[in-house]
């Protein structure tokens, strides 16, 4: 059997919080419960255990672009860097590695319990199963066996650090590899599933395709460069989306006694990375101040520091860069969607969202038609094609029909997240007011007769803040 999970996000602690270790215990007991199902084939009699559960970790599971660490040392000090150093300059990629290095320690540490939940899967505590009796049912009180556990790392766009092939991030490779308990050698992690020949056997067992899918948004992916290359979304969340909390708690703290919802706006500014789509973090911010009633002279001042950030950010040498050759014009989105003078220009919210996913996705923000075009699905050799990336759980139908003289279905998956989201209202959308929930989302793929012959269940559960 095989289980995918992605988005999980898990940071350094100082952008904001993360999932607890507590949702891992959970997520343990789950898997052991669907690895016992898996091991019934058929009817009465037909029990026999799983001798294996692969679990895909489908990128964004380290998040090392969401960290004030960044911004540490300002230009010119020794140790400055940004994703976007030029990886073949010897000095640059130093710091790149080394501010890399120092936030994944960090991640690490914060993290200690949900990844110590997660390396037990393939380390000292194993999932365990009874074990079959002669006449195929489950054995009672008697020594349970090991079902082997592989767990394998995909990168996606906020760890894509893990794809460089240099010798400075292949020692960073192994900390993470030791503290997940992968079986991903210290060589440059997959992103495209083709990178690894073990995960593609997998793959192919179960009728799976999995990506990231990161590749199909030009805000997040260089087609040029690669993967091994940083995006304007790295310059937005670095430069920006890091620093903007931070410089509002730093200037406006000093009132917080005076306003009364001023301490609830510094607190709830810290869940800025969980909006979605990022590019209405405007609309959301004045949201924000509205729900915390928030005097107008002070909520100006908010826009201020907001719009003077995004100056900033919008013309460092490296989005200026992107510019040139765009062919979505991804800069001059974010010139029109980063700044509240330009967002508040738009008649509503809803023609805001509709004119960032034209811009961007051709008008649906589903990734479900990239599936299409995948060489999987055209030569019909995968029936299930899963990305991650957009936070958003979906389970939709591709296509039917006949190979092999037998009837056949392939669907696609969305793996969401284990992540708050902050989504905006349906109702009244020009009152720009969201919504915060926690969400868990798991998906399992079954291979032969295991679970009955089903090939497939997903869950995702929802939960108030």
């Amino acid at each position: 059997m095989l289980v995918i999970i992605s988005d999980l996000h898990l940071t350094d602690g100082t952008t904001g919080k993360t999932i607890s270790a507590d949702a891992f215990a959970r997520f343990r007991g789950r898997l052991q419960e669907l690895a016992y199902y898996a091991s019934f084939r058929g009817g009465p009699g037909s029990y026999k255990p799983v001798e294996r559960l692969d679990l895909v970790l489908l990128g964004d599971v380290l998040d090392v672009v969401r960290s004030t660490k960044w911004s540490d040392e300002q230009p010119g000090h020794a140790n400055y860097a940004r994703p976007w150093n030029n990886l073949d300059d010897d000095e640059e990629r130093a710091r790149l590695a080394r501010k890399v290095d120092q936030i994944t320690d960090a991640i690490l540490a914060e993290n200690k319990d949900t990844l110590t939940q997660l390396r037990r899967l393939s380390g000292p505590k194993p999932l365990t199963l009874p074990p079959a009796t002669s006449k195929g049912f489950p054995a009672r009180n008697v020594k349970r066996q090991m079902v082997e556990t592989r767990i394998f790392y995909l990168a996606g766009n906020h760890d894509w650090f893990w794809v460089v092939d240099k010798p400075e991030f292949e020692a960073i490779r192994k900390k993470v590899i030791a503290a997940l308990g992968l079986v991903n050698p210290p060589d440059p992690f997959p992103h495209d599933p083709a990178d690894s020949d073990l995960l593609s056997e997998t793959y192919a067992q179960h009728k799976v395709f999995a990506r990231h899918g990161d590749i199909y948004d030009p805000f997040n992916y260089d087609k040029e460069k690669g993967r091994s290359a940083a995006s304007l979304g790295d310059a937005i969340v670095v430069d920006l989306m890091n620093q903007f909390p931070h410089e509002v708690r730093l200037r406006l703290q000093g009132d917080a006694a005076n306003i009364p919802g001023l301490p609830g706006l510094l607190d709830g500014m810290d869940e800025m990375n969980n909006v979605r789509p990022a590019l209405l973090v405007p609309a959301w911010i004045q949201g924000l101040l509205r729900r915390y009633d928030i005097p107008k002279e002070t909520g100006n001042e908010v826009k201020r520091i907001w719009n003077g950030i995004a100056d900033k950010a919008l013309e460092s040498p490296f989005v200026r860069e992107q510019d040139s050759w765009s062919p979505f014009d991804t800069v001059n989105l974010l010139e029109t969607t980063l700044r509240f003078t330009r967002v508040l220009s738009f008649h509503s919210i809803a023609e805001l969202m509709n004119w960032i996913q034209n811009k961007l996705w051709g008008g649906d923000s589903s990734f479900a038609k990239f599936a299409l075009t995948e060489e999987a699905f055209l030569q019909q050799t995968a029936d299930y094609f899963i990305y991650g990336h957009t936070h958003h759980y979906e389970t939709v139908p591709l296509h039917t029909g006949m190979k092999d003289g037998k009837h056949f279905e392939q669907m696609y998956f969305n793996s969401g997240t284990w992540h708050p989201l902050h989504e905006i209202t349906i109702y009244k959308p020009s009152e720009q007011t969201f919504i915060e929930h926690k969400v868990l989302t798991f998906l399992t793929f079954y291979k032969d007769d295991e679970r009955k012959g089903r090939k497939y269940e997903t869950w995702t559960g929802t939960l108030n803040r």
